[in-house]
């Protein structure tokens, strides 16, 4: 550029220029030569005069560096054809690229991050493993010089595919409603990409948010690929049978009701003879119930088929199914566990043969008790045991001393099970028999 000008100049000093200028130009030029206001002016168009001749020659040129560019992927449909597949998503790779370009001096402004274009040609990869692949540049105006980075490394794997199942749920469902996932279309959707990623993935996931759903519906949803520890796999180098999932929901009110508690609607049946029902539990004690509004505003309780306790003698567990209308939608469960207790029949009776073992009793006392009876209540096998044995009761006659005491008598609970008593107390004397010594006669000297 500078020789340029020194040329323009000496053309101009030399009167060259003026020379081979036409007549006009020349009496211009002549006219501008004799005044000093006309001979700025003519600096003035002399600039503008090599204005013109650096912006129209494009041999003149300036490097120019754009940054940040991001970069495209081209030919990702001829490695499928050649049964290939990446690995990972190389996008975060291809950003943050520097292009260097050579421009002419005209369009060095025009040049920007608008008309770069910047791509990772995989059409040349055709073969598994980990390679090195050039990135290409093109731009509107000048010719690309360097780019950074120049190349990516790679990896590929043979294409694989599979079928993945579709398993859609809800979340954000309010507490009184039943949701129900009815349809999923597609079901299954067919999975394509590097082998050990296609390998990993154990199912699609679908989260429908039914935050204030109140009616069936059908929504489409976006799914997530998940692998079997349920994590989240990356779909970007992947290709699926389908973007989406139509997912159809089932949506009705539900309430807890209770089981019907009473005796009569759980057993059936007498159990063997001298034995009784004692108590009947049920668990769960209610259970969710999804219905219309109205079947389910009118419902007070729930029915179970009832249990046998026909000739039965001892407790027993068994399950029992719940009787369900048909316009029942859903039910949390099916059946419940019916827990009867069996024990034999209580009977009353007064023993009067009743023996004590005293408790606590001084080694210098003797313990002796008037013969008294006692009230008994339990099972009808103990009670008749103990007509036939008799009655051993504890009387605890710790730090007691000598004399008549009316104490309470106590049975061993590990003994006689279940058994009661009813006593107005047992009296008790308590000798004492320690060995009084004699006194001895005291000499008193002098007498």
């Amino acid at each position: 550029m500078k020789n340029n000008l020194n040329k323009l100049r000496e053309r101009v000093l030399s009167g060259k220029l003026y020379n081979s200028s036409p007549r006009p130009v020349r009496w211009v030029i002549g006219s501008l030569s004799n005044h000093l206001g006309l001979k700025l002016l003519s600096l003035l168009l002399a600039i503008l005069l090599w204005n013109y001749v650096i912006t129209t020659n494009t041999s003149i040129t300036r490097a120019k560096t754009i940054y940040n560019l991001t970069g495209y992927i081209n030919g990702q449909s001829l490695l499928g054809d050649r049964q290939l597949a990446l690995t990972e998503d190389p996008g975060q790779r291809l950003s943050g690229i520097s292009v260097s370009v050579e421009v002419p001096q005209a369009d060095y402004a025009k040049v920007s991050q608008d008309n770069i274009q910047v791509t990772l040609d995989l059409s040349n990869v055709r073969s598994a493993g980990t390679q090195e692949v050039p990135l290409r540049a093109t731009t509107s105006y000048g010719r690309v010089r360097s780019i950074l980075p120049a190349s990516l490394t790679l990896n590929f794997e043979p294409l694989d595919s599979r079928s993945v199942a579709v398993n859609a749920s809800v979340v954000n469902g309010s507490s009184n409603y039943w949701y129900n996932v009815t349809r999923n279309n597609p079901s299954v959707l067919t999975v394509s990409g590097a082998a050990s990623v296609v390998q990993s993935i154990a199912s699609a996931r679908v989260l429908v948010d039914a935050s204030g759903m109140d009616s069936s519906t059908t929504t489409v949803q976006s799914y997530v690929l998940m692998n079997s520890d349920g994590e989240e796999i990356p779909q970007t180098m992947l290709n699926c049978s389908s973007t989406s999932v139509s997912v159809s929901l089932e949506v009705f009110p539900c309430r807890e009701i209770p089981i019907s508690s009473g005796t009569a609607n759980l057993v059936t049946g007498t159990p063997a003879p001298g034995y009784v029902i004692q108590s009947v539990t049920v668990q769960p004690e209610s259970i969710q119930v999804a219905a219309e509004r109205e079947l389910l505003d009118s419902l007070t309780e729930l029915v179970i088929e009832p249990v046998s306790v026909e000739g039965v003698s001892q407790s027993f567990s068994a399950r029992a199914s719940v009787s369900r209308l048909l316009d029942f939608k859903n039910v949390s469960s099916e059946q419940v566990y019916v827990n009867v207790t069996i024990a034999e029949e209580t009977e009353d009776a007064y023993i009067d043969d009743v023996k004590v073992l005293f408790i606590g009793k001084a080694d210098n006392l003797v313990a002796s008790y008037e013969p008294f009876g006692i009230h008994v209540s339990g099972p009808k096998s103990v009670v008749e045991a103990l007509r036939e044995s008799g009655l051993t009761v504890n009387v605890d006659i710790t730090g007691l001393g000598g004399g008549r005491h009316l104490l309470n008598p106590r049975i061993d609970a590990e003994r006689y099970p279940n058994l009661q008593i009813q006593s107005d107390g047992v009296s008790v004397t308590l000798t004492d028999i320690t060995p009084v010594e004699p006194e001895t006669e005291q000499i008193i000297p002098g007498q």
